[in-house]
């Protein structure tokens, strides 16, 4: 049996605490927890990667969520063999991020197209905090990544789009990405061509936009000073934000 954790007190020692072996989701509360279901099945997949037991039912985080009264926040739910671990922290994507864009650079590691850990949300994401706080301090939003063959892949938080040609593209999973929940979205409700995007394109895209459960979606105003319009990309992101219910701009 697992023991259910709040905010991360007593958490039990396991092969998740000295080896990162576990998974992890961040759900957004606004008025519910929205795509519940998906992320649930996401983590669940991961659970059954990494051999880490039973499977979570959704309603150990309705319960949770009930019981505290959790609203305007994001989730993170954290599973490893011993523990379940619920934490929370404020939403801090503003009016003015979607305004402005965000800014981008390219990771300075690559990542790999042939490890599994690429495909599942792992708590093992070193990685991805070490490129994303490196990006933050030198003034960028997000890093984004290339694989060992010089083509796109994701952000250290996000998935990435590219419209070129009123046509939309996005890394295709193999090239070595994790399957985000709103990027499932966006290429189940538009017209998105999955395939490998090589650096020359993703610069010379005339749009650029990056998808995250949190965010949701979000202009790229530039890439290491490389400068991207948004018409199409905020008429993609008023559809997500009006089949969720929230319009915050």
């Amino acid at each position: 049996m697992r023991k259910v954790i709040f905010n991360e007190d007593n958490v039990l020692i396991d092969s998740g605490t000295f080896f990162g072996r576990g998974v992890f989701e961040t759900i957004l509360i606004k008025n519910k927890p929205h795509f519940l279901k998906e992320h649930i099945e996401r983590l669940n997949d991961g659970i059954t990667k990494l051999s880490l037991g039973e499977h979570i039912k959704s309603d150990i985080v309705l319960e949770k969520i009930n019981e505290y009264k959790l609203d305007n926040l994001a989730l993170k739910l954290v599973v490893t063999e011993k523990n379940i671990i619920f934490s929370t922290r404020e939403l801090k994507y503003k009016p003015d991020n979607y305004e402005k864009g965000f800014k981008v650079k390219i990771a300075n590691n690559i990542r790999n197209s042939k490890s599994i850990l690429t495909y599942i949300k792992s708590i093992n994401y070193l990685d991805n905090l070490l490129e994303y706080e490196k990006a933050n301090l030198e003034g960028y939003n997000e890093a984004i990544f290339l694989n060992e063959n010089n083509c796109l892949t994701e952000g250290c938080t996000t998935n990435v789009f590219i419209i070129k040609d009123n046509n939309i593209y996005t890394p295709s999973e193999k090239c070595g990405l994790l399957n985000g929940i709103i990027r499932k979205y966006v290429i189940d409700n538009f017209n998105v061509y999955e395939k490998e995007i090589s650096k020359e394109e993703l610069l010379n895209a005339e749009e650029i936009f990056l998808t995250n459960s949190l965010v949701g979606v979000i202009k790229v105003s530039e890439i290491e000073g490389c400068k991207f319009k948004s018409r199409i990309t905020e008429d993609i992101r008023k559809t997500y934000e009006e089949h969720i219910g929230v319009r915050e701009v």
